[in-house]
């Protein structure tokens, strides 16, 4: 018999599973995504246990006959495409036949539906792909799926599921996301009998960033409106002073569908400037509708990123939206009125000048920027690389991934460029990141006073109001936040209030830190058991440390240095990053030839 065979249909789809089903929130987002290519004004979504028990999703769309709905659980089985030309005008939000049957192959599903104008609905079970019993119900117009106990039949797929808060976190994070897409469609959603999310679908995209991020974030927003008549640009980014760690709350929405856009991202960056602090990124949700034949939505096998038939021009079309919403705001000089570049109906890219005006905006980002093609644009691309003392560069080489052990303490010699500090052990030379020095020595320093940590109580406490999945992080490291000095209260809705916090972060911007500790959180995923305490000590410890770029006076230098003597583990940061590089004499023999 030969090693290689033809696999069952039934394996076939389970694998096929993986294309689409990596975790709940990818259920979530493709039955949610149906339901809006369905028509649906309103959608209704229920987890139980962060979606691994139950997923429902309810709407109120067109619905199905009882062919189709038998159809629509087969492989390949679409509505949205019949001819090779309609892939290059995609209209919808997904149009690939595996979505439900690879969710079905991994789970148990019930499929309960009925056109508007049908007198009775159709249900169908399926479980692990298998349709088990199809017959006629009565129910209300639209469709109603229920995926119960996702990967039951896939165990090893199940056990890589991350903890409840992570995998509701997910889920409210897509539909949110989908909300802002569509605000004129009410979506409601609940996990475990709590509401979470409640978007009236009144198309005002504002109230839908305030229920989703908070009132506050949303007063802090500034409109954004560019047409060209080919192209259209709305939507809200935020003032400069409201910024976050990292870049997940930028939503760029392209023809209707959420994407992750690096050419959208970097357009916004730029459009900011010298506006935002360093390591800042401002919030937005842009709108963008372009004609479908110059957007791919096939990158990615999921469709979460997009390629623009010219993404420079579309780079720059997006810049200017912005920089002319933050001129009209007053906070950013205006300058002449600028022609606006858009495509033609055959695609093509019009306007004054526009290949200069491409060229010269480049050459603003990138000096080297004739030696880049358009389709780099969207990468932060810098030019050569400053030419590196060998010495360091090759005693960092030989250095990286091993563990610093030396018998003599450090003796600080300097600070180099606000970011490294210069030290002697005995007759070699060791070069310190102070930023991952610092994280050490505050982790060490938490992890012995776990409980006892001392606290620095808040003449006005502060109210944070955060998205669900940032709740939910919140909420399972509540306990040991405390044990480190936080303390936290819920206020009510998506508020909490927040009363105390370590004495080493109160030298800083206090909000600004809690916030990056609870994003960074969010974003990693939560986890449980040892694990998770080590991993909010080392975040904490990241956030209350000196950063890199931080001038030293020399006392803080040698206190520094003088801590991380004291660690028992001076070689990592509390993440595993190495904090020393040495430089041994004999190297620095060899270099002067002696």
């Amino acid at each position: 018999m030969g090693s290689i065979q033809i696999l069952s249909e039934q394996m076939a789809n389970r694998i096929a599973a993986g294309e689409v089903v990596e975790r709940p929130a990818s259920v979530v987002k493709e039955l949610v995504e149906n339901s809006l290519d369905a028509g649906a004004s309103r959608v209704e979504v229920t987890l139980e246990a962060g979606g691994r028990r139950l997923i429902r999703v309810v709407d109120d769309g067109c619905g199905m006959d009882a062919e189709d709905a038998a159809l629509s659980v087969q492989r390949f089985a679409t509505s949205k495409i019949a001819h090779p030309d309609d892939l290059a005008r995609i209209e919808t939000m997904g149009f690939r036949g595996e979505a439900l049957p690879s969710i079905a192959s991994v789970s148990q599903m019930r499929i309960t539906t009925r056109p508007h104008d049908a007198v009775e609905g159709t249900m169908l079970t399926i479980e692990g792909g298998e349709i088990t019993e199809a017959r006629t119900t009565g129910c209300p117009p639209g469709t109603t799926i229920e995926v119960a106990n996702l990967f039951f039949n896939t165990p090893a797929r199940r056990k890589f599921l991350r903890t409840t808060a992570t995998e509701r976190g997910h889920c409210t994070d897509w539909i949110g996301w989908l909300a802002l897409a569509r605000p004129d469609v009410a979506m409601k959603v609940a996990h475990d009998g709590t509401v979470l999310l409640a978007c009236p679908g009144r198309g005002d995209l504002r109230n839908t960033v305030a229920e989703i991020y908070g009132s506050n974030v949303a007063r802090q927003m500034l409109p954004v409106e560019m047409d060209t008549g080919a192209v259209r640009i709305t939507g809200l980014v935020s003032r400069p002073e409201l910024t976050r760690s990292s870049r997940k709350h930028q939503v760029f929405i392209v023809n209707g569908r959420y994407v992750r856009s690096m050419a959208l991202g970097h357009a916004l960056a730029e459009a900011y400037g010298i506006l935002l602090p360093s390591g800042k990124h401002p919030l937005c949700v842009l709108h963008v509708e372009a004609p479908p034949e110059l957007v791919d939505p096939n990158v990615h096998p999921t469709k979460i990123e997009v390629r623009f038939s010219n993404q420079a021009e579309m780079h720059n079309l997006t810049q200017q939206a912005v920089e002319e919403a933050l001129e009209r705001a007053g906070i950013r000089p205006q300058r002449p009125t600028r022609p606006k570049m858009a495509p033609d109906a055959a695609g093509r890219w019009e306007g004054p000048d526009a290949a200069t005006q491409m060229r010269a905006r480049r050459l603003r980002v990138n000096p080297f920027a004739d030696a880049v093609d358009d389709r780099d644009v969207g990468v932060e691309v810098h030019g050569e690389e400053p030419v590196v003392d060998a010495v360091f560069r090759d005693a960092g080489s030989r250095a990286e991934g091993l563990e610093f052990v030396t018998e003599d303490r450090l003796e600080a010699l300097g600070q180099l460029a606000a970011t490294y500090i210069v030290c002697r052990a005995g007759e070699d030379l060791l070069v310190v990141d102070q930023h991952r020095a610092a994280e050490r020595v505050i982790a060490d320093r938490l992890a012995g006073q776990r409980g006892q940590v001392r606290r620095q109580m808040l003449v006005l406490p502060i109210t944070l109001e955060l998205t669900d999945a940032e709740r939910a992080v919140v909420e399972q490291y509540r306990e040991q936040l405390d044990q480190l000095g936080f303390q936290i209260e819920p206020f009510g809705g998506a508020d909490f209030i927040v009363r105390s916090v370590p004495a080493s972060l109160t030298g800083g911007a206090v909000e600004d830190a809690l916030r990056a500790i609870v994003e960074d959180l969010a974003e990693s995923g939560t986890s449980e058991g040892p694990e998770a305490s080590e991993k909010l000590l080392a975040t904490v410890a990241c956030h209350a440390a000196i950063k890199a770029g931080q001038a030293l006076t020399d006392r803080e230098v040698h206190e520094l240095i003088e801590a991380l003597n004291a660690s028992p583990t001076p070689a990592v940061c509390p993440h595993g990053d190495p904090i020393i590089v040495t430089i041994p004499r004999g190297d620095l023999d060899r270099k002067f030839r002696r």
